[in-house]
């Protein structure tokens, strides 16, 4: 499945969420970011070959100027680490929305 990486997070008030970037000054926040810093968060039980397929992971995410390939499973490996390593509910939700390919369209419950 093709996800837009280059999407930028949204604030509750539509104004984008911002980051700091290499350099040290604020940037916009998009879904790569995010993606690459749940992904290369270390895991307690991490094997070597788990590591090595993050890191694969991680490196075919941060190689994307706009669209990644994603499996199935990258896609779960994905919104798995996305909700355990992100604080913010608000980046869990848009960056899972846009995974699923369910972007605004979530129902509630």
């Amino acid at each position: 499945m093709k996800i837009d990486v280059s999407k930028e997070l949204k604030r509750l008030d539509g104004q984008p969420m911002q980051d700091v970037g290499a350099d040290g000054n604020a940037v916009n926040a998009t879904v790569k970011m995010a993606l690459l810093n749940a992904v290369l968060a270390p895991e307690k039980d991490d094997t070597p070959i788990r590591k090595l397929e993050k890191g694969e992971l991680a490196r075919k995410i941060y190689n994307a100027e706009k669209e990644v390939e994603l499996t199935a499973e990258e896609i779960s490996l994905c919104k798995k680490r996305i909700g355990e390593v992100m604080p913010s509910p608000l980046v869990v939700l848009q960056v899972t929305e846009i995974l699923e390919q369910k972007e605004g369209n979530r129902e509630e419950t």
